[in-house]
């Protein structure tokens, strides 16, 4: 059983009508995950992530993981630590420049706190290597903290010196093979966002400094981002040209932030590194690369960024910290007399066996109050256990985000709407 007064949540209260002037808070992403008790800068750049929004990650990594699996992936770790000398042989080292976290150690050897692991993958595929071309394709991932000198860190998580990220490496014995490959983890990166709901486009781009044949950003249009995005009018695709090609709507450009981005590298990191494999006939042969990244904790705040209002969050229901919240009645009411925690404890304990809920114990403050708390925290499901508790049998209010108004539920009906099934629109009146 979970209760909120239990969840360390450092809410920001912000008197009414106060004039708040803060220039490092500069977008809607950023305020609402510090004032509703998600975050907490502990330095430019840099911040803790706390319960609730740990929640939300664990449950956006679940969602990406089973994403990138399902694309035949192997999940790995490696070292934040790399050693500055394999940049330095694939020529990164002075390209990438001033991003770089550098340091030594004790005995003056050079590393660097990676932002990303191209050398690291080339040079233990080299070590292990030479791979047969039996082995051939592999898809290997990991997901960990990446570090980047921003020279100016900005919108809270969305430019963050420190941040959580998936990189996959596909290894292949040819172009052709890491084509289709690619073809494949695209599909999984447009499930996935689908999986989420979120309008996240596919665009051509320079590979810059990373490299190779092919790349594509995965942008979410957002008014935060530091990105433009050109989509149609009509159909909201991204188009190639000034009109879009599927429906001949005008287009139009939108801010928007880089959630993912993916690659075919060819032989940019393998070739200096010495990662071969050994075809069916020959000498060893430089590795083909490919790679695809998803910054998380970008896209955590870039979906709240792109759903919700100035002053209220939104979560892709799936990564939402809890599915559910249960309202009970306030102290000392008639309906705490009928339905005090213990009948509140059984309804949780029913919602339960199918969504993680989350009970507001806060008893001593009025129903209203706490429902606008947990409107503002964006939770899918709130329950309240008002007036039409008191019915036999008890029916309770459910404000659903799928829904245009709240309705009044049994147990029965409640529990099937939860599930997913279609309920009788019992919708509440104004009056009521």
């Amino acid at each position: 059983m979970r209760y909120l007064s239990k969840v360390f949540q450092p809410v920001i209260t912000i008197p009414k009508n106060a004039k708040i002037k803060n220039t490092e808070i500069t977008c809607k992403s950023q305020k609402l995950l510090l004032e509703c008790g998600l975050i907490r800068p502990s330095g430019p750049g840099m911040f803790t992530i706390l319960p609730l929004a740990r929640r939300a990650l664990d449950k956006l990594e679940a969602l990406i993981i089973s994403s990138i699996e399902t694309a035949g992936a192997q999940r790995m770790s490696v070292p934040s630590l790399t050693a500055a000398s394999l940049w330095e042989k694939t020529g990164r080292l002075q390209e990438v420049g001033p991003e770089l976290m550098r340091m030594e150690d004790r005995h003056g050897k050079k590393y660097l706190l990676a932002p990303t692991h191209e050398e690291t993958i080339a040079d233990l595929l080299s070590d292990v290597g030479p791979l047969s071309y039996k082995q051939l394709p592999l898809l290997l991932y990991q997901i960990s903290n990446k570090y980047r000198d921003e020279h100016r860190p900005k919108h809270g998580l969305l430019r963050a010196r420190e941040f959580s990220m998936l990189d996959a490496y596909g290894i292949h014995a040819s172009e052709e093979c890491a084509r289709s490959c690619y073809g494949t983890v695209c599909e999984a990166y447009s499930e996935l966002f689908r999986r989420l709901d979120l309008p996240v486009h596919k665009v051509s781009a320079n590979p810059g400094e990373m490299g190779g044949s092919l790349s594509h950003e995965w942008q979410l249009p957002a008014a935060a981002g530091e990105d433009q995005l050109a989509l149609c009018r009509q159909c909201e695709r991204a188009p190639l040209s000034d009109t879009c090609d599927t429906c001949g709507g005008d287009v139009l450009t939108v801010s928007s932030v880089e959630v993912g981005h993916t690659f075919i590298l060819g032989t940019k990191y393998s070739s200096p590194l010495a990662a071969h494999y050994t075809p069916a006939s020959g000498a060893p042969q430089p590795l083909i690369m490919s790679c695809y990244g998803i910054g998380i904790t970008r896209l955590l705040a870039a979906s709240i960024e792109a759903l919700s209002s100035e002053t209220q969050l939104r979560w892709p229901a799936p990564i939402a910290p809890y599915s559910v919240i249960i309202i009970g009645p306030k102290e000392g009411s008639r309906e705490w007399q009928s339905h005090g925690l213990e009948s509140i404890n059984r309804l949780c304990d029913r919602v339960s066996v199918t969504h993680d809920a989350l009970i507001d114990d806060r008893h001593q403050l009025t129903i209203g109050k706490r429902l606008m708390m947990a409107d503002r925290m964006g939770y899918p499901n709130i329950i309240v256990m008002g007036k039409a508790s008191l019915e036999n049998p008890p029916r309770y209010e459910v404000y659903s985000r799928n829904a245009t108004a709240p309705r009044l539920l049994t147990d029965a009906e409640l529990l099937a709407m939860l599930d997913g099934h279609s309920v009788q629109q019992n919708v509440i009146s104004n009056k009521e």
